[in-house]
Parts: structure tokens; C-alpha cells; sequence
């Protein structure tokens, strides 16, 4: 055991190192929409047998990784963390994975090699924190070429069995690994007809009985890939004439640096393949080389798996996406692994692979700040908002409805969620008075707050925004009825008003500009020493003691909290509001802000230098 850890002490210092860049901060980012869909997906509190049933009504994927997380949550609990911390095991895995192919498919040190890089692989570990089957397809991909390697060196029932169960395996976690199959199969096919004679009976049925396992294997998913195969329409645009380089940049984080030296590696392997020297192609020859082995692997497995889907796009329905696409990062990866393992001079090799690694880090925690910068979708946030401040218990509406119950419908809390966008919910109510009544909206990820002009003056008719929340591609909105508001905020404790009354805050106005009686504001405001999530803030127009309230809607603004290096967060302290200044009687108006916070005792008010003058 010592002597294994002493031979293998690289190998293991990177499983490691990939399991610390996976394991940290696994669920700092809320789940966005397809990993919502993974939750709804494997609910273990469905029946098994309904399950089924519910991937093909939700997926256009094969059933395995939504059956696996299914258990997972029955044995660990229900949890985005349970389905994440998944993603990242599998994904550790794979860096073995690869390392086992690389060290067949070339030798150790290349397998170490493509272990390293797709540790540090952007791509690879952001699959690798996201609750979705991605991970299973680049494990298994892997070790689908990995057994077929072996099956292709040693020609037995055992190596045709198991890689027949890698290939199963593979083509269950996504039916983007039909196109690697097909890929294999020619493979397989080529080295058949090279092979000699009196070996090529052997092979064929070895290789048939591989595909007969994979074929019996993938029964239970027949009935979703024809499903699949009826989609005539779907939401991927079609492919743009750059599409291949940008999903290659985006494997590499499109970092330019980093992708210098790949480009770099990429170049050093194909030069190498030019010295080769032309030999006859058998079965023998083509084995022992392991160069021009790499490369008949290699090369077809990235030229298909991205011509076949390139095709089908532009002839029936587009399908490229770059995360369908992690099937060929492997192949990537190898063939710069392969690159390095060319670099003789021991000092070069090492300088070039540390770059690549300082790089890599750098543009993943110092430029893309991964691990602190939001870049999901925040739902987890803006349905927590609605639960914190939804004490009446009243609807929420959403034309992201059928996403809604994992947060808001599952046994903690139990609200009536209503699936149709804002527009469609406001028309219900022209036509139905008695349906007009509070309720919360919530949507994102790309769907903003726009709603048409009858709906907006239908609202501003009827409705008060009396809170809300507006995260990164996620926001909610609280409708209270109009006449339930009162339109004007009592500041009499206050006694005689100066600038500064009560306890001070800090604040900027930085818009306020009035357009056809249209008052539009914005800016911020936060007490010190203390988070700005609980503070409510009201804009109002003051004139002779009575203060007006304006609609004012909370705005995140997290460069606030960053700009005053606030140990604070105060993130919550942006505003913006719109006033009609005809609702207001004759005379001059000061504009002033007014904060409280109920569980800091806080209350404050301050006037502005800026005014309104209604005629």
C-alpha cells in the first residue's frame, strides 16, 4: 500500500487538488433553471415507476443520472447540496478517468499530464458544481474509449463485455454519446479490417457481442430517444459560422493567455505528427506507434462527435451547445497532454506546464472570481425573499410556474403557485374584478420586468409594489392592492425637520429628472454598521410636514458594498422610483428618503436638495 502511494504520490496530490477546487463553495451559488429541472426530476418523493414518466414529460435525456440522484436523495435528503456534491464526486472521478486513458492510450506521464489539466480545466469544473448530467457523460465517454483502447489491444469476451457496459453506461447519461458510439463503431471497424485474417473472425464477434450488451442495456431508454427524435422545433438557435471557436474558447474559460499555450500545445503535436515517417498500416504497426495510435483515436473522435450534430443542425434542428460538447474535451485535453510529454527538455516541459497552471487559477479565482462572484440565476434567493416576507400566505404567479414548487410547495412551505406570465394574470383580472387581489410575481433568466402598457396601467391603477427583490437573472415583485396603501407617511415624530433627522445614513441621489410629470429617481441609502437587508426605505415628497410616498422598488447594488469597502453587506441599498407629480397638490416639494429597520431599532430621514414644483 506505502509503495502504491509512493508510485502513484503525483497522481493522488491531483485527485486532491481536483477534489478541493470542486468540493469548495459547492452550493455558494443558488440552482438555476436546468438544475431546477434535475431537482423536480429525481423528487424522491415521487413513486419509482412515476419517475419515468416524469423525465420524458421534463428531459430529452436518458433516465440513469436522474434514477442515481433519485436514491441519493432518499438515503442524504433532498438537497441541492446532496445533488451538487454528486456532480463534484463524479467529476473528481473523471480525473482519473482520464488519467487512465491517457496512460493507455500513450503512457503514465501523459495520463498524469491530462489529470492536471482537467483539474484545472474551467469547463470541467463548472460541470463539475452543477447539478446535471454532464458530469456523467464526460466520466463515462472517457471510460468508454478507455476500455475501448483496451478492447482493441487485447482482442477477448472480457474486454467486448466491459467495454459494451462503459459504452452502455455512456450513452445513458446523454444521447450525445450516440455520436461517440457511432465514432467507436468506425473505430472498431477500421482496426477489424487491418487486423489479420486469421484474427479478424474473432474480433468482429468480440466486437458484436460488445454491441449487443449496449443495445440490450439501452432498452429502457428507447422510449424517450424516440421522444427525442419527434422534437421538430426546440430552443437552441441555429449554429453560427464561429461556432466551434467560441465553444472552444469556452472550454478554456476564454482566456487569452491560457489559450495561447493550448493553441501553442495543440501545434507542437501536430508537428509532430508531420516527422512521423510514412510505415505500413497494420494492425501491428499502428499499436506499437503510439503517436499515429493517438492520433487515429483522437482525431476522428473530435472530427465526428462535432460534424455529425454540425450537419443535422443545419439540415433538420439545431443542437449545438457547448456543454453537449464535453464528450470531445477529453480528446482536447489528451492530445495537449500528449503535446507536453513531446517536450524533451525537462526545465521547458515544467516552465510551460506551471504557466499553465498559474493561468488557468488565476483567470478562474483572481479574474473570473469563481468562487465569490455570482454567475447563476439567484431563484434560491428570490423565493427565500418571498418566504421571509410572504406572512399572508398569499399566490405567487410565474410564467415559471412549473419551476416553482421545489422552493415554494414542498412540505416546509405550501403556497398556491399560479403558471402563467404577468401579462396573461393581469388580462385574468380586467376581466374578472373579483379576482383582483395581492399577490407575488416572480421570474428571471432573461425575463425582465416589461409588462405591456394595458397590463402597466392596469397595475399602476390598482396596484402598489409594496417590496421586492431584484437578484442576478432572478427578481420578485409584492402587488398590494392600491387602496390598501396609505399615500402618505406620518413624520410628525420627527418635529421640526432639518436635514438630518433621527438616526443618520448614507445616501446618494443619483438620478432625478421629471419628464411629462413623470418623476424617475434612483440612487441608494444604508445605515452604517450594519446589513441593508432588513431596512426599509420609502422616497417621499415633503411639503409643509406631509410627506407623499413615491413607488419605490428596492435595487441590488452590490458595488455600493464594494466601493466604500463596506464590512457590511449592503447590497440591498439601491432605489429606484417613478411618481406621476400630478397626483400632488399645487406648490414646491422636497424630495427626502426615509429608512427603517426593525430589528436595529433604526429610523431615519433626510431631505435631499432636490425638489418638484407642481403648478
Amino acid at each position: 500500500m506505502i509503495q502504491k502511494i509512493k508510485e502513484n504520490y503525483l497522481l493522488i496530490t491531483i485527485l486532491v487538488f481536483a477534489a478541493i477546487l470542486r468540493f469548495y463553495h459547492i452550493d455558494f451559488q443558488s440552482i438555476w433553471l436546468d438544475e431546477i429541472h434535475t431537482m423536480n426530476e429525481a423528487n424522491p418523493n415521487v413513486g419509482f415507476f412515476d419517475l419515468y414518466d416524469i423525465i420524458m414529460a421534463g428531459e430529452q435525456m436518458p433516465p440513469l443520472y436522474f434514477y442515481s440522484l433519485y436514491f441519493l436523495f432518499k438515503i442524504f435528503g433532498y438537497t441541492t447540496f446532496v445533488a451538487r456534491v454528486y456532480s463534484a464526486f463524479v467529476g473528481v472521478i473523471s480525473v482519473f478517468s482520464i488519467f487512465l486513458l491517457g496512460k493507455e492510450i500513450f503512457n503514465k506521464k501523459t495520463g498524469i499530464f491530462a489529470a492536471l489539466i482537467i483539474t484545472i480545466n474551467p469547463f470541467h469544473l463548472y460541470y463539475s458544481q452543477d447539478a446535471r448530467p454532464y458530469m456523467f457523460l464526460f466520466l463515462f465517454t472517457t471510460l468508454a474509449f478507455y476500455y475501448l483502447i483496451k478492447f482493441i489491444k487485447n482482442n477477448n469476451q472480457k474486454s467486448a463485455i466491459l467495454y459494451g457496459l462503459a459504452s452502455a453506461l455512456m450513452i445513458y447519461s446523454h444521447f450525445f454519446g450516440l455520436f461517440v458510439l457511432f465514432t467507436q463503431y468506425l473505430l472498431m471497424l477500421f482496426f477489424i479490417i487491418i487486423s489479420k485474417t486469421e484474427n479478424r473472425k474473432k474480433f468482429f464477434i468480440n466486437s458484436f457481442l460488445s454491441g449487443v450488451i449496449t443495445l440490450i442495456l439501452f432498452i429502457p431508454a428507447i422510449k424517450i430517444f424516440i421522444k427525442v427524435t419527434q422534437i421538430k422545433e426546440f430552443w437552441i438557435p441555429a449554429p453560427t459560422l464561429d461556432v466551434y471557436t467560441l465553444i472552444f474558447k469556452e472550454f478554456f474559460g476564454n482566456s487569452e493567455l491560457v489559450l495561447t499555450l493550448i493553441g501553442l500545445l495543440i501545434f507542437v503535436y501536430f508537428i509532430k505528427l508531420f516527422k512521423e515517417k510514412d510505415s505500413k498500416v497494420s494492425y501491428e504497426s499502428i499499436i506499437e506507434n503510439k503517436t499515429i495510435f493517438s492520433f487515429i483515436i483522437l482525431i476522428p473522435w473530435i472530427v465526428i462527435v462535432t460534424l455529425i450534430p454540425l450537419i443535422r443542425s443545419y439540415l433538420s434542428i439545431p443542437m449545438i451547445i457547448s456543454r453537449y460538447f464535453i464528450t470531445v474535451l477529453p480528446a482536447v485535453i489528451l492530445i495537449i497532454a500528449i503535446a507536453f510529454y513531446y517536450f524533451k527538455n525537462r526545465i521547458f516541459q515544467t516552465s510551460i506546464l506551471v504557466l499553465l497552471v498559474i493561468f488557468s487559477i488565476t483567470d478562474i479565482v483572481v479574474v473570473k472570481k469563481y468562487y465569490s462572484s455570482i454567475n447563476k440565476a439567484q431563484f434560491r434567493e428570490a423565493t427565500n425573499f418571498i418566504i421571509q416576507n410572504n406572512a399572508k400566505k398569499e399566490k405567487v404567479v410565474s410564467s415559471l410556474g412549473w419551476y416553482m414548487p421545489y422552493f415554494l410547495k414542498n412540505g416546509k412551505v405550501n403556497y398556491e403557485i399560479i403558471d402563467k406570465p404577468l401579462d396573461a394574470f393581469i388580462a385574468e383580472m380586467q376581466q374578472d374584478s373579483t379576482k383582483i387581489k395581492p399577490f407575488w410575481y416572480i421570474d428571471g433568466f432573461g425575463r425582465e420586468y416589461k409588462p405591456s402598457e394595458a397590463t402597466l396601467a392596469f397595475i399602476s391603477a390598482n396596484f402598489y409594489i409594496e417590496n421586492n427583490y431584484d437578484g442576478f437573472q432572478a427578481w420578485t415583485k409584492h402587488f398590494i392592492l392600491l387602496k390598501d396603501v396609505p399615500m402618505t407617511i406620518d413624520i410628525s415624530k420627527f418635529k421640526e425637520l432639518s436635514q438630518y433627522n433621527g438616526d443618520g445614513f448614507m445616501f446618494n441621489v443619483e438620478t432625478f429628472e421629471t419628464v411629462n410629470n413623470i418623476v424617475n429617481t434612483s440612487g441608494w441609502a444604508y445605515f452604517e454598521k450594519q446589513v441593508a437587508a432588513k431596512t426599509e426605505m420609502e422616497i417621499i415628497f415633503i411639503k409643509d410636514g406631509k410627506a407623499n410616498r413615491l413607488m419605490t422598488e428596492k435595487v441590488i447594488r452590490p458595488d455600493v458594498t464594494t466601493y466604500f469597502k463596506n464590512d457590511f453587506n449592503v447590497d440591498n441599498c439601491g432605489f429606484k422610483s417613478t411618481y406621476d407629480i400630478s397626483k400632488l397638490e399645487s406648490g414646491k416639494h422636497q424630495l427626502a428618503i426615509y429608512l427603517v429597520d426593525k430589528e436595529t431599532k433604526k429610523e431615519g430621514l433626510v431631505l435631499t436638495d432636490k425638489y418638484v414644483t407642481k403648478p
